[in-house]
């Protein structure tokens, strides 16, 4: 059997079989993507995964690790399959995963990465004849990241992927509604020219999203929610007037000080941003929660998905959540200003999905509060949604 690496080719011909191969622990689930000459989906080969095992001429899940190609009854319009593994709870895989045929093997080495979906192999179309690409790309945010970049529907991951919501006995307190609530607003924090960076959950359920930015309403759409990490990109076709740089070392410090901006309360407090100051007072969330930290600056319904930042006034976090305070309550115990944000490193890597590239500061010089507020305004934005 012939061993590829990464980025190797060979000629393949045929009905092959493709195998997952290694260890008898849990293994990863498959999907086969087809794309056409644009490196777009195909209509006329969308998706099939092992869960669903749906079995077509060209293309079958013989069980949720085998899969069998009949390369010659591939419609003429798909010019490359993607064979694709992934955690189906979107966590990090964290194994090596090897895809092999009787004569071929090629193994992912996902160890010690964040990756929730490799692809392992590409099939593509080359003079007429099929060849056989090792390919090995990693994606953090799983699936979706993939199904973002090639124009798949999303509900075909949400399908196969359970949004992992937080159950509502949670201790994390988020603004969630049902659809059909009526308007509702949030935070959010420019991160490039036509994009914003927000909290899922502030846009959950939302039939229209709109985004105050430069004294102006400013129609926006989600290009994508990720419901597991609570964030989600918009995009605006107006320029927005600034734009967050991200502090360049990702690491945080205990007890450093930080401030909170964004809206909250709308309608109560006034139409303007809202600033608040604290320190870091956890590097985890609830149960050793990795992804998020806990700062002490006072927050309300609103701040949700506004930016926090270091006292040079880099962007270090993003609003997500507050300790479900009444069930601490109901339990005799007693909290306050215990609030979380989502870790920059988290952003950068959900950024990343889409091809954007984060603007990271040069200067770290620490300034004044009133400094940092003052340059972080053009940055921020309130979002209000009709649900």
């Amino acid at each position: 059997m012939r061993d590829l690496i990464a980025g190797e080719r060979a000629p393949i011909a045929g009905t092959p079989v493709f195998a997952l191969a290694g260890d008898s622990g849990e293994q990863p689930t498959l999907a086969l993507i087809g794309l056409g000459a644009d490196r777009r989906t195909s209509p006329a080969f969308p998706p099939i995964d092992a869960v669903t095992r749906e079995m077509r001429p060209s293309a079958q899940f013989e069980d949720t690790a085998r899969l069998k190609l009949d390369l010659d009854a591939i419609p003429a319009a798909v010019e490359r399959l993607m064979l694709v593994a992934f955690d189906r709870g979107s966590q990090p895989i964290g194994r090596t995963v090897t895809i092999e045929t009787a004569e071929l093997r090629f193994a992912a080495d996902l160890q010690g990465r964040p990756d929730a979906a490799v692809i392992l192999i590409e099939c593509y179309r080359h003079q007429g004849a099929w060849r056989i690409a090792a390919n090995g790309q990693g994606f953090a945010m799983g699936l979706s990241a993939i199904a973002a970049a090639h124009g798949i529907d999303h509900d075909w991951v949400v399908r196969l992927i359970p949004r992992l919501q937080p159950p509502p006995e949670s201790d994390y307190g988020r603004d969630r509604r049902p659809r059909g609530s009526g308007a509702s607003s949030g935070s959010g924090v420019a991160i490039e020219r036509n994009h914003i960076l927000t909290n899922a959950h502030v846009v959950d359920g939302a039939r229209s999203v709109k985004v105050h930015a430069d004294g102006r309403p400013i129609d926006a759409d989600v290009v994508f929610a990720d419901d597991r990490n609570d964030l989600a990109l918009l995009r605006v076709e107006a320029v927005l007037p600034g734009v967050a740089q991200f502090r360049p070392q990702v690491g945080l410090h205990l007890g450093e000080d930080v401030v909170a901006l964004g809206f909250p309360l709308q309608g109560l407090l006034g139409t303007g941003p809202q600033a608040s100051a604290g320190n870091i007072a956890a590097l985890c969330g609830i149960g050793n929660d990795s992804s998020v930290f806990q700062f002490t600056a006072p927050i309300a319904s609103g701040n949700s998905g506004g930016p926090i930042l270091d006292m040079a006034g880099h962007l270090i976090g993003l609003v997500c959540s507050s300790l479900n305070l009444d069930r601490i309550r109901q339990s005799g115990g007693s909290a306050e200003n215990i609030n979380f944000g989502i870790k920059a490193a988290m952003m950068i890597a959900f950024l990343d999905s889409f091809g954007i590239e984060p603007q990271m500061a040069r200067e770290t010089r620490p300034v004044g509060r009133a400094d940092v507020v003052r340059q972080a305004r053009a940055t921020i934005a309130r979002i209000t949604c009709e649900c």
